[in-house]
């Protein structure tokens, strides 16, 4: 029935260019990242097969075997299951078939599943006493330290995640006299949505540090957070590398344990905090931009696990 329908198409003219078209519609719902991971993996494979004599295109399922078990020698689980779901679009996308789905396929991939685990150790989230810490340790007396103490602030209010936060422009800000908006640019949906970060008279106040810092780097257009030379000269958008690099350095500045945190820790953290002071679900959601519960919920049993805790019985004993 398939091979009937694609003779069908290929013997007409007009369904091909409607069928370019909907490839066309297919490949804008990706985001760029998505877009730029599936072609990175698919290089990969392509890369190997050439070194292996082995045609990449459509793959063989023995060739799929071989792969994924020279992958499971050097990889994360997460990340050969990433890529073999690369090589699975790239064939649905050609139309061939696909052999990713063989059953012995998805038997090598539990196995390696059980070989290397499929749980992520996760970092640990940045909450109000740990942020507050790692603010009390800036020097912003420094261009720098300015823009860290900015970066550091509005990442947590925001909960975006670290690529979000660098792409935010002057132009996406609207400063209010309650505190700020914020367009942000979601790079997994390419969708736009707006933020609001309350203003708080306190030193740790996210939309006055960033006032300071746009203040002080002299910032009129564009990008907001930026890099600076060891002469103290801004340049260009930062990396959203550069955000974990800040969170772990002050962590350790701060008494933490800076392996324990990454530039999510910020965007988790929040929602934990958020938990523990007792914002709802939806209040979450909204500044973090989750479209379900799941992924809230685990942030708000872990803000909540000493609340209404059952080994707190234990003070009737008292």
């Amino acid at each position: 029935m398939r091979d009937k329908m694609l003779e069908v198409i290929h013997n007409n003219l007009s369904l091909q260019t409607s069928l370019e078209e909907v490839k066309n519609l297919i490949e804008q719902s990706k985001s760029d990242n998505t877009k730029k991971a599936y072609q990175t993996d698919w290089k990969h494979f392509e890369d190997w097969c050439l070194r292996n004599n082995v045609q990449s295109m459509p793959a063989k399922v023995e060739t799929i075997l071989l792969y994924l078990n020279e992958l499971s020698k050097q990889y994360k689980y997460s990340t050969i299951r990433r890529k073999l779901s690369s090589i699975s679009q790239a064939h649905e996308i050609k139309g061939a078939l696909n052999p990713t789905r063989h059953y012995y396929v998805l038997k090598l991939m539990q196995g390696i599943a059980k070989q290397k685990g499929t749980k992520q150790e996760a970092k640990k989230a940045i909450i109000l006493d740990d942020i507050k810490k790692m603010i009390d340790v800036i020097d912003t007396t420094k261009l720098i330290g300015k823009r860290d103490k900015a970066l550091l602030l509005v990442g947590f209010a925001l909960a975006s995640r670290r690529s979000e936060l660098v792409a935010v422009d002057l132009e996406d800000i609207t400063f209010t006299s309650q505190g700020m908006d914020i367009a942000i640019k979601q790079k997994k949906t390419n969708e736009v949505i707006m933020k609001s970060v309350v203003r708080i008279d306190s030193e740790y106040c996210p939309v006055r540090a960033l006032k300071d810092w746009i203040e002080a780097a002299g910032i009129k257009e564009g990008a907001i957070f930026r890099t600076i030379d060891r002469h103290g000269n801004i340049k260009d958008r930062t990396k959203d590398k550069t955000v974990a690099r800040v969170v772990k350095k002050y962590a350790e500045l701060a008494g933490l344990n800076p392996n324990d945190y990454a530039g999510h820790s910020l965007r988790s953290g929040l929602a934990t905090s958020a938990a523990q002071e007792g914002m709802n679900d939806t209040s979450i959601m909204k500044q973090t931009g989750h479209k379900t519960r799941s992924m809230v919920d685990r942030y708000v049993q872990e803000g909540n696990r000493y609340k209404n805790n059952a080994s707190s019985i234990l003070r009737n004993l008292g």
